[in-house]
């Protein structure tokens, strides 16, 4: 069953969001502080390691106690 599109068809839309932001962008050239490692970060990775290296963290659970 397949389907016909009309080619005079306008779609309007609006924006996704209404907040207007820029991604927060950090300097170029940034190395995993890891020793021996040589990962370049990205620019819009704000951490300062790599994902191989990064600290685990373990997000808390809403409404939960997690135990240590």
């Amino acid at each position: 069953m397949g389907r016909s599109v009309d080619p005079n068809m306008r779609v309007i839309g609006e924006k996704f969001t209404s907040i207007e932001r820029k991604l927060p962008v950090m300097e170029v050239g940034r190395v995993c502080l890891e020793p021996g490692c040589a990962t370049h970060l990205s620019r819009y990775n704000d951490q300062e390691y790599c994902a191989l290296h990064a600290p685990m963290v373990v997000p808390r659970m809403r409404g939960t106690v997690l135990d240590d």
